[in-house]
């Protein structure tokens, strides 16, 4: 049976979406994603994060990748399951690369907010995070002659 974690951090069966806890408390607040996507991120960036093609195009990236959190395994020498799918190049940035697979690299919840922490240090300090993260990417794909390869042979 697979598992993920639940938003409180409990484990539960892949096909549930909360735990019994968070359920029976969800309707007397608003998540703090729930919350983000009201008041601080843009209408069209929130109704992207939660389209169809979005859901998709993410379930089959953490797919892609085993729910193995890459950075995690390639930087931090250690096996974590990735909670959330990252865009190395960030919509704000480049729109076209929103459902690029190339683009996507699954990640912990902790290993997400160290590369926000690292995006918004200076200019450059991003730059060279984004190179590290596509070549890891690289990495990780070598040995099936790349991950534009692999995708191709999937379809």
């Amino acid at each position: 049976m697979l598992w993920h974690q639940c938003r409180c951090g409990a484990l539960i069966p892949q096909n549930i979406k909360m735990c019994s806890t968070c359920e029976a408390g969800q309707g007397s607040r608003m998540s703090r994603h729930m919350e983000y996507n009201i008041y601080r991120r843009d209408k069209k960036a929130a109704a992207f994060y939660v389209c169809d093609e979005w859901r998709k195009t993410r379930a089959f990236t953490l797919q892609l990748y085993d729910g193995l959190d890459i950075y995690a395994y390639y930087v931090q020498h250690r096996i974590a399951t990735a909670d959330m799918v990252h865009h190395v190049v960030e919509i704000e940035e480049d729109w076209n690369k929103r459902l690029d697979i190339p683009n996507l690299l699954p990640l912990s919840n902790g290993n997400h907010g160290i590369i926000s922490a690292l995006y918004k240090k200076d200019e450059a300090t991003k730059r060279q995070t984004q190179q590290l993260l596509y070549s890891i990417i690289a990495e990780h794909w070598k040995e099936y002659g790349g991950i534009e390869k692999v995708l191709t042979n999937r379809f």
